[in-house]
C-alpha cells in the first residue's frame, strides 16, 4: 500500500515535470527566416519606369496550434508557411509608409506587408519591414484563426548590398551573409 502511494506520487510529479518543458515549447516560436529583400529605385528622368519597389520574401519554420476542434483534436497549421513575393509598389517621390500589401496567396491564411520608418525616417536604404501572418483554418465546420507579426531593420551597409548606376537607378538586396536574416514574431 505504501508502495503503490510512492509509485503514484513519483507518476504525478513526472507527468508534471515532463508536461511543462512541452508547454513552453509550444509558446516558444522560432523566428520567421526572410530568405530575400529587393530594393529597385528607378533614375527618376523623364518618362522613364516610375515604380519603386520593395520585394520580400519569407518563410515561417513553426508549426502553429490554432485551437482545439469540436472532436478535441488540436487544429494546426503546418510548418513552412511561405510569405512569397511580397511586393511594396509605389510611386517615386511618395512615400510609401501608411499602407499594406498582400503576399502572394497561400493556403491556411495570408502574408501581409508594411514598410516603416527606418532609423532615420524612411528611405529604400533605411527601412524597416513588419510581416503580418494570419493563420486560418477551417476544421470540422469551425474557423480557427491567430494573427503573427514580426519587425526587422534593413539598411544598406548593414544587411543590405547593392549598386547605383550613373542613370540614377539603384537596386539592393539582402546580403549573403544575411540570409536568412531572422524576424522575431509574436502573437497579436
Amino acid at each position: 500500500m505504501l508502495t503503490t502511494a510512492i509509485v503514484s506520487s513519483i507518476l504525478a510529479f513526472s507527468a508534471s515535470a515532463l508536461a511543462a518543458p512541452l508547454s513552453e515549447r509550444q509558446t516558444t516560436l522560432s523566428p520567421w527566416q526572410v530568405t530575400g529583400v529587393g530594393v529597385f529605385t528607378p533614375s527618376g528622368r523623364p518618362e522613364s519606369y516610375p515604380w519603386s519597389t520593395i520585394t520580400v520574401n519569407a518563410s515561417d519554420p513553426n508549426e502553429l496550434n490554432l485551437g482545439t476542434g469540436p472532436d478535441g483534436s488540436p487544429v494546426t497549421v503546418p510548418a513552412g508557411g511561405q510569405a512569397l513575393n511580397c511586393q511594396a509598389k509605389w510611386l517615386t517621390g511618395t512615400s510609401p509608409t501608411g499602407h499594406s500589401w498582400p503576399c502572394d496567396p497561400t493556403g491556411q491564411g495570408y502574408w501581409v506587408l508594411e514598410l516603416l520608418p527606418g532609423t532615420s525616417g524612411f528611405s529604400t536604404t533605411n527601412f524597416d519591414v513588419k510581416l503580418t501572418r494570419v493563420a486560418d483554418r477551417l476544421y470540422q465546420g469551425s474557423q480557427f484563426k491567430k494573427t503573427y507579426q514580426g519587425q526587422g531593420h534593413f539598411e544598406v551597409g548593414d544587411n543590405l548590398a547593392g549598386t547605383c548606376g550613373g542613370s540614377g537607378v539603384c537596386s539592393w538586396g539582402l546580403k549573403a551573409d544575411h540570409n536568412p536574416f531572422p524576424i522575431q514574431q509574436a502573437q497579436i
